[in-house]
């Protein structure tokens, strides 16, 4: 875990809603504690201020893990990762009307993202179709 202030990772909380910035699943009834990630690892010169940090559940963020690029499985380009910080969920990846639960990368970032953190391994899918059909979660 990021050693990070308790007033800060408070913060971080609250801005996210409780969710993982990367695959949307909530943090609320989860055993495992959510983590602070660093967008711009700190392995890279990356820093602990409120503008590089989001909240990931534990899976997104042990993939993401000191990473800033992923594949684009289209193109087999390395693209940067998704940045909560300063990219718009909603324009990068959308729910899928075929699979519920399954993201779906819309842009070169949302495929090498979804690719580079696994968000569509099949029992992650079927915990966020859970979670929607119960109203518990929404698009991030």
């Amino acid at each position: 875990m990021t050693d990070v202030a308790d007033s800060l990772r408070s913060f971080i909380i609250a801005r996210a809603n409780s969710r993982c910035e990367y695959c949307g699943v909530s943090s609320v009834g989860q055993i495992a504690p959510f983590e602070v990630d660093h967008v711009m690892p700190r392995t890279r010169g990356g820093t602990t201020i409120a503008e590089n940090l989001s909240l990931a559940c534990p899976r997104c963020n042990a993939f993401k893990w000191a990473h800033t690029t992923g594949i684009d499985p289209l193109t087999a380009e390395e693209i940067p990762l998704f940045d909560p910080r300063c990219q718009i969920w909603h324009e990068h990846f959308r729910w899928s009307e075929s699979n519920l639960g399954e993201i779906v990368g819309v842009t070169a970032c949302g495929r090498a993202t979804i690719n580079r953190l696994r968000m569509n391994a099949s029992a992650i899918v079927v915990i966020r179709r859970l979670l929607l059909e119960a109203g518990l979660i929404s698009a991030p």
